[in-house]
Formats: structure tokens, sequence, C-alpha cells
């Protein structure tokens, strides 16, 4: 056992040097993790080709994020394999948020259900943010002489509707399936390279239907097409007179895009945050809202623009469709 004297004198010397940590410590400054920001450009890949809606909101996104980012965001465009050819390569780089990905409702809810192989899983990404979601309106062709939902349910009785489609998958191809489900299931649907090939052959009354997103469907309004119902949950301000599938009673053709801004799943949280921040910054800028609001693109807000909002409906998203398509007994390729 030790004298007092030195237990003492033990004591102290701890207390002193404890008091003198203590003093550092808090004449030392705070540091706080720093959050992450670009070393170099950032690259938000499009798995379509140009000038399509996903496209126009990647580029539009693009320059706000790049004012909150302090780097410069670029827009690729990577078309193939209904967003298969675009998603590897996404999954082939480094996660490090260099390489963002703007996908919708095609690449990350039906192609699970579509096709046999796929590049890529529904894990395999990590959600950043909703970019906006879109609705869907179903056009006739205004030498069709079908200018509302009655006559066109009556021509679907008497006849065998030819209803627009395209790719495996593609919003073209779905709308017009859900079309022709709707409409009693004898359409025949006919398959184009793209939505515009199928609205130039609808001016013509080649077509007696095409389903096709709002932001390329009302243009079309001004070319031979006529709005006969809007597949979203509301009217739209552009054709305040056009009612809803479900106003019009064919609630079975309820439909919206939306595309969600993701990265590669092995992507760091702060990343992940600081981009989701940046898509924050440009959902609010007032030449995006403008724009977005012109082609009835519904902007996100409050929770729906979180990451864990965003991944949950993803999730949902493709269970919802796995459903549909399952009895819609639509083949895998």
């Amino acid at each position: 056992m030790r004298p007092i004297q030195e237990e003492t004198m033990v004591l102290s010397r701890r207390t002193l040097m404890g008091a003198a940590a203590a003093a550092a410590s808090l004449a030392a400054p705070r540091v706080h993790a720093q959050p992450w920001a670009p070393s170099r450009t950032v690259t938000i890949l499009i798995p379509f080709a140009a000038g399509g809606a996903t496209d126009v909101m990647g580029r539009l996104i693009a320059g706000p994020m790049s004012q909150k980012l302090g780097q410069t965001v670029v827009v690729e465009n990577m078309a193939g394999g209904s967003g298969g050819v675009a998603a590897a390569r996404v999954l082939r780089t480094a996660a490090d948020g260099h390489m963002l990905f703007l996908g919708h409702v095609g690449v990350f809810a039906l192609n699970y259900h579509l096709f046999n192989r796929l590049p890529y899983g529904q894990d395999d990404f990590a959600a950043i943010g909703m970019v906006a979601t879109n609705p869907m309106i179903l056009l006739t062709s205004r030498n069709s002489g079908i200018t509302t939902m009655p006559q066109l349910r009556q021509a679907a009785s008497t006849r065998r509707l030819s209803i627009g489609s395209s790719g495996l998958g593609t919003t073209l191809h779905m709308g017009g399936v859900m079309a022709n489900q709707a409409l009693g299931g004898g359409g025949e649907l006919i398959p184009y390279r793209g939505g515009g090939p199928a609205l130039n052959d609808l001016y013509a009354g080649v077509l007696d239907v095409v389903v096709d997103q709002a932001l390329t469907a009302l243009p079309a309004l001004d070319n031979g097409a006529k709005a006969i119902a809007v597949t979203g949950p509301s009217r739209l301000p552009q054709i305040p007179d056009v009612p809803t599938t479900t106003e019009a009673g064919l609630p079975g053709l309820s439909l919206e895009v939306w595309n969600i801004l993701t990265a590669h799943k092995n992507t760091p949280a702060p990343i992940i945050q600081a981009c989701n921040e940046a898509l924050n910054h440009a959902l609010d800028d007032a030449h995006v809202k403008t724009r977005f609001a012109a082609a009835s693109a519904r902007v996100p807000n409050g929770a729906e623009r979180s990451p864990e909002y965003s991944a949950n409906f993803m999730r949902s998203e493709a269970e919802a469709w796995g459903r549909f398509i399952r009895e819609a007994r639509i083949e895998r390729e």
C-alpha cells in the first residue's frame, strides 16, 4: 500500500493533467466535417436520346446544380437496352459522386418485370431525390371524329382500335397497354420507333389513339391531335376543360411518369446529401419551376425531395408495376 502522501500526489497529478487536457480541448478550435464537393466535372447520364422528357429535365437542373456544387454539371445521353446500357456504365464507374444517373419509371420499376436479363438490379442505385412527375394525355386524331370519352368507348365497342406503342417498357408502350385494357382489351397495339412517328400517324388518321407524356403531348394539340383525358390525379392548367381519366369514367387508366436522380449504390452518404442539396437548389430555381410548369411536370415538395422518400417510392412503384404486368400477361423478353 502506498503512503498517503504519494497517493495524494498521484491523484493531484492526474487531476492537473485532466484539467489541462480539458482546457486544451476548450481552447482548440472545433473541427467540423467538411461537406462534400466534387473535384471535377459532374455528369448526369441520361439513358435515352436527346430531346425526350428525361433529357429536357436533366438539362434544366444541370445549371443550377453546377452553381450549388461549385463544379460544372453536364448532361450525357446514352440510349440503348431500355436504359440498361447507361445503367451498366454507371455501375462500372467509381462511386464518388461524379457520375449521376437520371432514370424514370421504366428504368427503375418496369424493366425488372419485363426483361429476363438486366445489367443492373433493383438495389444497385442510391436515390438522391425526386425530380418531377409528369402525367400522360390520351390523344385521338381530329380526323377520326372522336372528341369525347363516350365516343371513344363507343368506337372501342364496335371496331378494333389502333393504339400507338413503342419499345417494351417505354412509357408509350405502357400507356397503350393500359388504354387498351381500360377500353375493353379489343384494340391493337401498333409498334413505332418512338413517340414522334406515332404522333405523325395519329395526325394523319392512321392511328386512333396515342397515350403520351404531357411534355410532348401538349404541343401535339396544335398539330392535329385531340386531348380526350389526362391520366394524372388532376386536370392540367393548359387544358382545363379536359377531364382526368377518372372523371371521364376510365379509372383504370391512371398513370404518371416520374424521374428520380440516383448514384451508384456504394456512394457515401455525405455525397448523396450534397447532391440532394444541389438538386433541391435546382428545383427551387425560378426558371426551372417555370419550364417544368409549362410542361405540366409537377415539382416535388417537402418530404418528397428526400433520398429516403425517393428510395421507398421506387420500391413501391416497382411492386405495383410488377402486379400490373403479371395481370396484363405481358411476356418478358
